[in-house]
């Protein structure tokens, strides 16, 4: 993705104040604000908003809190953006979306009206405004026109989707894409298929691209369900195991070694901070047992 990694000290927004009409409504602006900037929004608490926002192929996720006229922007988690929690750095293309976020929440504040005049001319019973605006999901900026899955493949679907937002006909939207069109697989597959525990269902992309306006792609249905995972950060070595469908055995095994991080983080949440910035793993002994379960050693590193 990035040629010479430039790093800096990971921005922390702490306490920034706004200048804004009293009893300003400041949940409502962040959410014009991020959605100005194509951060995808979600109200998390009545003080707090989870902001994402998707590169090529990185992606940022950040919390904004906000207490009267002051908002703070906290890192949650990023992807292909080398963060080192160990050194408090990151790429700066972090620190510059970041900073554009803020600089957009002042403007925002600033052409904001008081929530008091709004709420002085509310009748009791309506809904209030800021309420309004957090329940009301952001719109898709795609339509599912073509939704199947392949003849004779019962692990493989193919689709088409419209872009319905010209300004959307960007792959900066595809991790967002995916993640929502994950869901309606992984749905779609579970059904069919009698599944209890679809959790353990992966879904790839083996295809997927902008063309005109559509989205084409393919998506492929893997069950991939984690059985032991052990790492030792002093060795920097670990070592997985994994149940796998012996009929997409080679398909199974290339996506759990690109996704060792992810396994990871199923595992354990806590073992996040040790594989932040997506290090590259050299892959040991690799092992398909009777069983139908796939062993996996590896080392951080190249």
């Amino acid at each position: 993705m990035f040629g010479i990694v430039r790093r800096a000290p990971i921005l922390q927004v702490n306490n920034d104040t706004v200048a804004a009409a009293a009893g300003v409504d400041m949940t409502a602006v962040i959410l014009r604000a991020a959605s100005g900037r194509k951060w995808a929004t979600t109200v998390t608490a009545p003080d707090v908003v989870r902001c994402q926002f998707y590169g090529r192929s990185w992606s940022i996720e950040v919390d904004v809190r906000h207490s009267g006229p002051t908002f703070s922007i906290t890192y949650v988690s990023s992807e292909g953006l080398f963060y080192r929690p160990e050194f408090g750095d990151i790429h700066v293309t972090y620190n510059k979306q970041v900073e554009a976020l803020r600089q957009r929440i002042k403007r925002e504040a600033l052409r904001a009206p008081a929530a008091v005049i709004v709420q002085s001319v509310t009748p009791v019973s309506a809904t209030p405004v800021s309420a309004g605006i957090a329940a009301t999901p952001a719109a898709k900026p795609y339509v599912i026109k073509e939704f199947a899955r392949e003849s004779g493949d019962s692990f493989a679907y193919r689709f088409v989707l419209a872009i319905t937002d010209a300004s959307s006909a960007d792959l900066s939207l595809s991790r967002r894409i995916q993640a929502e069109l994950r869901e309606v697989v992984r749905a779609d597959y579970a059904a069919a298929s009698g599944m209890k525990d679809a959790a353990t269902l992966r879904i790839e992309f083996s295809q997927y691209a902008i063309v005109d306006g559509k989205v084409e792609g393919r998506a492929v249905v893997m069950s991939v369900e984690l059985l032991e995972f052990v790492y030792d950060p002093d060795t920097m070595q670990g070592r997985l195991a994994v149940k796998v469908n012996p009929r997409q055995y080679e398909v199974t095994r290339q996506w759990v070694r690109s996704n060792i991080a992810t396994l990871a983080r199923d595992k354990d949440p806590s073992l996040l901070n040790a594989f932040a910035g997506r290090l590259r793993f050299t892959i040991g002994r690799e092992v398909l047992r009777d069983d139908n379960v796939l062993e996996v050693e590896f080392k951080m590193g190249d």
